[in-house]
C-alpha cells in the first residue's frame, strides 16, 4: 500500500514537472516569438495619394474681366407739359414703344388761354409802337417851336440893341428902350419854355422805347406759352411711360412719356479699383480696352466702346463705375434696363501662365512634383484673377509640373502618383496569388485566431475561401504569420 501511494506521489510530482516544462516551452515561444516580431523589418510600404498634376508653360495671355451691368439710356428725354389743360391734339404713334421721327408734334394742350395772352401782348406792342411814334412827333414839333422862339428872341434882341443905339445919338427915349429889353426878355423866357418842351419830348420817347421793348419781351413770352403746348419730338426715337390720352387734363409741368434714343444706349457695369488702375495703366488708357456684352437670346456678343467712368464713387459703393457704348448692328435687340454679361480684354502679359486657382494658396504657395514624384513647396505671383483659373508669374518653376488641387492629405514631402495630359494615365491591375491548400488552411486558421475586428475578419475569410487572394495580402498575412 505505502509503495503504490509513493507511485503516485512520484508520478503526480512527474505530471507537474512536464507540465511545468511545457508552460515553460510556450512562455519561452511566445516570447521568443514576440522578439522575432519586434526585430523583424517592417514590411509596409510607404503609402502614396494619387494627385493630378500639370504642366507649368510660360506664355502671352491676355487677361479677361468679367462684369454685370445694366443697359442705360446715354440720350432720353422727358415729355412735360408747359401748363394745365386738357390734352387736344395727340400723334397716333404716342404710345408705349411708339417710334417717333425727328420734328413729329406729339401732343398739344388747349391753347385757348395762352392765344389770349398773345393777343394781350400783341395789342399791348402796338400801343408801344404808336405811343413812340407819337413821341417822336411831339419831338419834332418842341424842336420846330423851339427854333421859332430862339429867331424870335434875336429879333427881340436887334430891336432892343436899335434902340440902344437911337439913344446914344439922343434919337431914342428910355421908355421904348425899356420897353425893347423887355420883349427880348420875354423872347428868351419864352425860348427857354420851348428848350424844356424839347427835353420833355426827348425823355418821351426813352420812356416810349423802354415800353416797347417791355412789350415785345411780353410778346416774345406769350408767343413761347404758346409754342411750348405743342411738344414735337426732337430726335428720332422710341416712347416708353407713357401715361397720356386724348381728352385727358394735365397738369403744368407734368411727365407724360419719355423719348429714348434707341441708337445711344450705353451699358453701365462696375469694376474693382485694382482692375480699374490695371486698365487705365495700359497703352491707350481705359478707351483701349476691348469690351463685348452677352445678352440673353443672342448667340453672338455685341461690341462696345468704353466712353467715360464715374467721377466719384457712389456713397456705400466701392470700385468705379463704367460707362460703355453699344456700337453694331445687334444694339436694336436690347432694350434700356436690361441686365447683360461684359467681358472687358486687358492688354497681353508676357511671360505669364495661368493654373487652377484650386493649386495656389492666397499667398501663391504651389505643390511641385519632383523627379521621384514627392511634393515641395514653391512661390508664384499671382497678378490676376481670371474666373476659376488665376494668371501667375512662375519663372522659378518653369517647365515642372505642379499639384491641380491642394488637399488636406497633400504636403511637403509626401510621394505621389501623379495623374496628367503628361504622366501616365493607365492603372497597373492588382497582382492576385493562387493558394495552395496547405496555405489556404494556414491562413484561414491564422486569421480566425487573430486579433481583428469581426466583419474584417469575415470578409477575409471569404477572400481565402474562394483561393485566390490580392499579393499585397498575401504579403501581409504570410509577414504576420512569419513564413
Amino acid at each position: 500500500m505505502r509503495f503504490l501511494t509513493r507511485g503516485l506521489f512520484g508520478l503526480f510530482l512527474t505530471a507537474l514537472t512536464v507540465g511545468l516544462l511545457l508552460a515553460a516551452v510556450y512562455v519561452f515561444q511566445n516570447a521568443k516569438n514576440e522578439r522575432d516580431a519586434r526585430n523583424r523589418p517592417g514590411t509596409d510600404r510607404e503609402r502614396t495619394f494619387t494627385a493630378n498634376v500639370l504642366p507649368i508653360e510660360m506664355g502671352t495671355i491676355s487677361p479677361e474681366l468679367t462684369a454685370f451691368g445694366e443697359v442705360v439710356s446715354g440720350r432720353t428725354l422727358e415729355l412735360r407739359t408747359a401748363a394745365s389743360g386738357a390734352l387736344v391734339e395727340m400723334s397716333p404713334n404716342f404710345r408705349e414703344g411708339g417710334a417717333v421721327v425727328v420734328g413729329e408734334l406729339l401732343f398739344a394742350t388747349d391753347p385757348a388761354s395762352a392765344r389770349a395772352d398773345l393777343a394781350l401782348a400783341q395789342a399791348s406792342q402796338r400801343e408801344a409802337v404808336a405811343e413812340l411814334s407819337e413821341a417822336r412827333d411831339a419831338l419834332i414839333l418842341s424842336q420846330d417851336e423851339l427854333k421859332a422862339s430862339e429867331r424870335q428872341f434875336a429879333l427881340r434882341m436887334q430891336a432892343a440893341d436899335r434902340q440902344k443905339s437911337l439913344r446914344k445919338r439922343g434919337v431914342g427915349t428910355e421908355s421904348a428902350l425899356e420897353t425893347a429889353e423887355l420883349s427880348a426878355s420875354s423872347a428868351e423866357t419864352a425860348a427857354l419854355g420851348k428848350r424844356q418842351s424839347v427835353a420833355n419830348a426827348k425823355a418821351r420817347i426813352n420812356s416810349a422805347q423802354t415800353g416797347l421793348t417791355r412789350s415785345e419781351i411780353n410778346l416774345a413770352e406769350a408767343e413761347r406759352k404758346l409754342n411750348d403746348l405743342s411738344v414735337t419730338a426732337s430726335f428720332d426715337g422710341v416712347l416708353a411711360n407713357v401715361s397720356g390720352v386724348l381728352g385727358g387734363l394735365a397738369n403744368a409741368n407734368e411727365r407724360l412719356g419719355e423719348l429714348i434714343d434707341p441708337n445711344a444706349l450705353e451699358v453701365a457695369f462696375r469694376i474693382s479699383s485694382a482692375q480699374f488702375a490695371n486698365l487705365a495703366s495700359a497703352t491707350g488708357g481705359l478707351k483701349a480696352a476691348q469690351v463685348s456684352v452677352r445678352f440673353t437670346g443672342l448667340t453672338a456678343p455685341i461690341s462696345a466702346r468704353v466712353e467715360r467712368s464715374s467721377a466719384a464713387v457712389g456713397e456705400g459703393l466701392t470700385g468705379r463705375e463704367i460707362f460703355a457704348r453699344l456700337t453694331g448692328d445687334q444694339v436694336s435687340s436690347v432694350r434700356a434696363g436690361d441686365f447683360v454679361t461684359i467681358t472687358i480684354t486687358e492688354p497681353s502679359l508676357d511671360n505669364v501662365a495661368q493654373i487652377p486657382a484650386t493649386a495656389a494658396t492666397s499667398t501663391g504657395e504651389v505643390l511641385v512634383v519632383g523627379d521621384d514624384n514627392r511634393l515641395s513647396a514653391a512661390t508664384v505671383e499671382i497678378l490676376r484673377k481670371q474666373g476659376d483659373n488665376l494668371i501667375v508669374r512662375a519663372d522659378n518653376i518653369n517647365g515642372q509640373r505642379i499639384v491641380k488641387q491642394r488637399v488636406p492629405q497633400l504636403g511637403v514631402g509626401i510621394l505621389i502618383e501623379p495623374r496628367g495630359d503628361d504622366a501616365p494615365t493607365t492603372v497597373e491591375e492588382p497582382q492576385n496569388v493562387t493558394l495552395a491548400p496547405e496555405q489556404q488552411a494556414a491562413m484561414m486558421a491564422y486569421v480566425k485566431g487573430g486579433q481583428m475586428p469581426d466583419d474584417v475578419k469575415e470578409r477575409i475569410l471569404k477572400r481565402i475561401e474562394t483561393g485566390t487572394v490580392p499579393k499585397r495580402m498575401f504579403d501581409r498575412i504570410s509577414a504576420n504569420m512569419g513564413s
